[in-house]
């Protein structure tokens, strides 16, 4: 919790720095858009697939060797990067066939703008693919400090862009910033991954762990597949909307997301790690009911708090420079409707890890598909009637739906187990 505290409070400050320079303009639209598809390229292969996974499976390595267990991470890593290389390359190619469609309500220039920056962000998942498989060992031998430390190293990069680079480079700028942070990512985690004993060599060899791995993470990566198509979903919806709206989405998105990851998230992981260790025991539902109580009343809480002092909290954090009153009235008001969704959506992550914990990646990647696509056809039902409103909207009754889904499913799920 202390390094999620320490990652947002320089979150915040890089999207003051945003604010504050580019307001709620075209500009910050094309750099927020140039997110979507890399971070869908990441999330396919890496992210949560591979923490889904990998972590039980090092777990249970590491304890009987940690040759075998830095040799299955090396087998994670070798096939994880070529893979990623290979198709970023293939859609780098193919992305101007693309562009009308990913983001239609965009000018030619910002069309142009935002290939460039696309491209350039590409590269970004093959050091994330790196960092976050430091990070999944790091997670199976407690390491959190360490893990905890590259999204704040993260940030800062990304600032330094936006303050040292846009005034020489522009909005080009700002993507190195960006690639920097996610080296300095990289670099935080290789560390105490090295001082544990790894040690990269390439290692394509398909044993029986490896297709295991691919056996877990295959409903997994289709789950985190749909996931990004819902965020690409919200930005087209958005860049359909007024100049700006990209932005304000965006900024309301990060602010919801501050208690999801503070807290939400942050017991999840540690609650995955001991949640491995006693799958298909007692102490399983046990531990699971108790983090639920604590991650329910800590993010209704902090939602509430969120939501009375949005007004107030976004005018201190973005208002002022470019970013008009006008823009701080309606992020707020974003904000307020997000809120709902804070405790549902920090919920979901510790009830999705728990099925991970049972090796049972299959329902809660079919529940979570269900719900996007619920979530894809309301949004673009009510957006005619309520405009940028409808992404909060529909993303919190997504949420309820999922998070009722997951509880019946996790219940089924360790009855089996036992």
């Amino acid at each position: 919790m202390l390094t999620s505290g320490l990652s947002y409070t320089a979150g915040l400050l890089r999207d003051k720095v945003f604010a504050y320079r580019f307001g709620a303009s075209g500009e910050l639209d094309v750099y927020n858009a140039s997110f979507a598809v890399p971070d869908l390229f990441l999330a396919v292969f890496v992210t949560g697939a591979l923490l889904a996974a990998f972590v039980p499976i090092f777990t249970e390595l590491d304890e009987k060797s940690r040759k075998r267990a830095v040799q299955y991470a090396n087998q994670i890593l070798s096939f994880g990067v070529v893979a990623l290389a290979i198709s970023g390359l293939i859609f780098a190619i193919c992305l101007p066939l693309l562009a009308d469609f990913l983001v239609p309500g965009f000018s030619g220039e910002q069309k142009e703008q935002y290939i460039l920056l696309t491209r350039l962000m590409l590269l970004s998942p093959i050091l994330f693919t790196i960092s976050n498989t430091f990070g999944s060992m790091l997670i199976s031998i407690r390491g959190f400090l360490w893990y905890g430390l590259a999204p704040v190293m993260y940030n800062l990069g990304i600032i330094f862009g936006a303050v040292v680079l846009v005034p020489e480079f522009g909005l080009l700028g700002l993507s190195l910033g960006t690639l920097l942070g996610v080296f300095l990512h990289m670099m935080v985690r290789f560390i105490p991954a090295r001082r544990y004993g790894f040690r990269f060599n390439l290692n394509f060899n398909v044993d029986e762990n490896f297709k295991l791995t691919l056996r877990l993470m295959l409903p997994k990566i289709f789950q985190l597949a749909m996931w990004q198509i819902l965020l690409i979903w919200f930005v087209r919806l958005a860049s359909n909307l007024p100049e700006g709206s990209v932005t304000i989405y965006s900024f309301a998105r990060n602010f919801q997301s501050v208690p999801v990851s503070l807290i939400g998230i942050a017991i999840a992981l540690v609650a995955f790690s001991e949640l491995s260790r006693v799958s298909g025991q007692r102490e399983f539902w046990r531990i699971v009911k108790e983090k639920s109580f604590r991650i329910l009343l800590a993010t209704g809480l902090a939602a509430l708090g969120l939501a009375v002092f949005s007004k107030v909290i976004i005018g201190f954090f973005l208002g002022g420079g470019a970013f008009t009153q006008e823009a701080v009235n309606l992020t707020a008001a974003m904000l307020v409707i997000y809120c709902f969704s804070v405790p549902l959506e920090s919920l979901m992550h510790l009830l999705a890890r728990a099925h991970y914990a049972l090796k049972d990646t299959l329902r809660p990647s079919v529940i979570h598909v269900a719900t996007i696509g619920l979530t894809i056809g309301l949004s673009a039902w009510l957006v005619d009637s309520i405009g940028i409103f409808a992404i909060p909207v529909s993303f919190g009754i997504g949420l309820l739906v999922q998070v009722g889904l997951l509880v019946v499913s996790l219940g089924m799920g360790h009855r089996v187990s036992r």
